[in-house]
């Protein structure tokens, strides 16, 4: 059996921020691999490296154009889930075209364990389906 690595990058300045989430995603079995990557441009290079499953993407990171910056990252490679991290339910509004899930900086830990669970097996999910309908 081919097992895939599963890498999950964290792109935020936040250190508090990245620490917990790192320390929630250890937890979660099928996560292997960790990264945090503090710049964009960082960011932006370990998805086109390493293509990791998902990306955890601090909106604040962003700038002022996070569409491009989305665009570019889902050409890169458009098998990463992107996941955003956002101060405020008005960043949201246009985001949901650019990324599977959004999370709102300061929520309870249980409940992104659980988004990210959910996010991490649908996916997985879905190809079987496709393949066992064909």
């Amino acid at each position: 059996m081919n097992k895939q690595i599963v890498i999950v990058v964290i792109a935020t300045r936040s250190i508090p921020l990245a620490d917990g989430l790192e320390a929630l995603l250890k937890a979660i079995p099928q996560i292997e691999k960790v990264e945090i990557v503090r710049t964009i441009e960082h960011a932006v290079q370990r998805v086109e490296d390493i293509k990791p499953r998902i990306l955890l993407l601090d909106l604040a990171l962003a700038g002022k154009k996070p569409e491009a910056l989305l665009e570019k990252i889902i050409l890169l490679s458009p098998e990463t889930m992107r996941v955003l991290l956002v101060d405020d339910v008005q960043d949201i509004k246009w985001m949901p075209q650019f990324a599977e899930a959004i999370l709102l900086k300061g929520v309870s830990p249980s409940a992104v364990a659980t988004i990210l669970t959910n996010l991490f097996f649908l996916k997985g999910d879905e190809s079987k389906q496709t393949h066992s309908q064909e």
